[in-house]
């Protein structure tokens, strides 16, 4: 694999994580979405199969290790907003019968999630650029002893 194979895939990779985040924020904002659109395990989603697997192949870069925090960090967020939505929560049957949430304070919830994810989603996405260039700043050697 080459310089250019390994910088397609990466922008593929990239690209998977953005169309991820727009199917989380249509199903916030009310739009249907199939469950398979956005999982919830961070490495269920394609940028996360694309990052545990063959993006293994860069782990010895330096900036390859900042991508993993961030990213894990949106799909536990999305996992409160998938809860919050869908009522897979953690509450207490009493809570269930005398607290239950209003559907209003749910989405404003679920709304307030969605700004968090997307401020990490902006540090994912420095991270991978970061790496990207990372790459091309590598000489076609150099790249081809790590990989």
């Amino acid at each position: 694999m080459d310089k250019k194979e390994i910088l397609l895939q990466l922008r593929q990779a990239k690209s998977a994580h953005i169309k991820w985040r727009a199917y989380a924020q249509a199903l916030v904002s009310g739009l249907p979405v199939e469950k398979d659109h956005v999982p919830v395990i961070h490495t269920d989603c394609a940028f996360g199969q694309w990052y545990y697997g063959a993006g293994q192949q860069l782990s010895d870069l330096s900036s390859f290790d900042s991508i993993s925090a961030p990213h894990e960090m949106l799909h536990q967020i999305y996992m409160e907003i998938f809860k919050l939505l869908f009522g897979e929560d953690e509450r207490s049957t009493f809570q269930k019968i005398f607290g239950s949430k209003s559907k209003k304070n749910t989405q404003k919830e679920a709304k307030k999630l969605m700004q968090d994810l997307l401020s990490i989603s902006g540090t994912l996405l420095e991270a991978i650029s970061l790496l990207e260039n990372e790459v091309k700043e590598m000489s076609e050697e150099d790249l081809l002893e790590i990989i």
